[in-house]
């Protein structure tokens, strides 16, 4: 393998991709499940439930990247610091505000008490998507000391298998606590549930070469191991009907699936149809998670109801994912974008400022 190929991580790009794509399926679907009187047809029931392997391999890629710094030694907590307020905390709170202000506008929900909305703020409780970011921001606080603590191979060995009974036994947990801090541990948003595949990810990182070398080098038994880790969803959505990203089989469910998806993308990258769009989007990812339901609750009140036939779905699906790339450039035009959303800058520099770049890196 290229050093370059290394440093770029394309693999994870492609998994964030496709995470990406499976947490917009969940919510488009249950945008027409909830214009057709809470109703699926096969396919909508398809998208909704598989796509609930998204989140969960979302928490194991923002596990892989923090320890892959542990792993190259260019972890620093006051980089960290100051990284993760600008990257994730300053766009959980803009974000809300856009959010709560969408609820006061359309759907007419009266603004709370300022202590109940800077609560809802970092539990992401303003909009049905921002628990996620929520929980990134409570694994920011005991990271530090995780990477401290277990920072070798073995130590990663031990942080996952211990994590993997944390969360097993945080699936359904009830705190008997009334009150905020006891809906709050019994919520999805309550950091341990999630604890595994964020530990994963960490382990992922610390034996990323071997695991990576291994996948790629069998990316046709990837391809069929994701299929059948598909099927096995959907045999378990038939029988046990619906589905949560919190279920129990998920935490064998996830690490396979991460490991399949990497290892298919030797297959996937020969065709430029597909790697130039799934590399776009593993850039663009956290800025689709953010934007997509303000595209969907848009779209509900300015759509005639003939785009609520369950026909026009896919259509749906693919218009808000364009129309999410779309604000995306849009908005990194803006000064201090990056606050609202990471992602890179689109404007490519001259070969001059490369030069000034180059040199800067160096010497930084």
């Amino acid at each position: 393998m290229s050093t370059k190929k290394k440093k770029y991580l394309f693999e994870i790009h492609f998994l964030r991709a496709f995470a990406c794509l499976a947490v917009l399926g969940v919510h488009v679907s249950a945008t027409y499940y909830s214009m057709n009187d809470n109703t699926f047809n096969w396919f909508s029931y398809f998208l909704n439930q598989v796509g609930r392997f998204g989140t969960p391999i979302f928490v194991v890629i923002a596990g892989f990247l923090l320890f892959y710094q542990v792993k190259r030694n260019t972890y620093s907590f006051n980089k960290f610091v100051t990284s993760r307020i600008s990257k994730i905390i300053m766009p959980l709170i803009l974000w809300s505000l856009v959010y709560r202000f969408l609820l006061y506008y359309f759907d007419n929900q009266q603004i709370g008490a300022i202590k109940t909305e800077i609560v809802k703020i970092f539990t992401g409780g303003h909009f049905y998507h921002l628990y996620f970011i929520a929980i990134i921001v409570q694994f920011y606080f005991i990271f530090p000391i995780l990477q401290k603590v277990f920072r070798t191979k073995m130590g990663l060995v031990v942080l996952t298998v211990i994590s993997f009974f944390i969360s097993y036994q945080m699936i359904g947990f009830d705190p008997e606590i009334d009150g905020f801090i006891g809906n709050f541990m019994a919520s999805k948003s309550f950091m341990p549930l999630w604890i595994f595949y964020f530990s994963f990810g960490g382990l992922l990182a610390f034996f990323w070469e071997d695991i990576r070398d291994f996948a790629t080098d069998f990316p046709w038994t990837m391809l069929t191991l994701s299929l059948l880790l598909t099927a096995g969803a959907i045999i378990e959505y038939t029988i046990n009907g619906d589905l949560t990203n919190r279920r129990p089989s998920n935490l064998l469910n996830i690490p396979l699936l991460s490991i399949a998806t990497i290892g298919m993308y030797p297959l996937l990258s020969k065709w430029s149809v597909l790697k130039k769009p799934l590399t776009l989007l593993g850039k663009y990812s956290m800025g689709i998670y953010l934007i997509h339901p303000f595209v969907l609750h848009l779209m509900k009140f300015y759509l005639p109801s003939s785009t609520w036939n369950m026909v026009y779905l896919p259509i749906t699906f693919v218009a808000v994912l364009l129309i999410c790339v779309g604000m995306i450039r849009l908005i990194q035009y803006v000064p201090l974008s990056s606050y609202f959303i990471p992602v890179p800058r689109i404007k490519t520099p001259n070969k001059e400022s490369m030069r000034t770049i180059s040199s800067n890196e160096a010497t930084a």
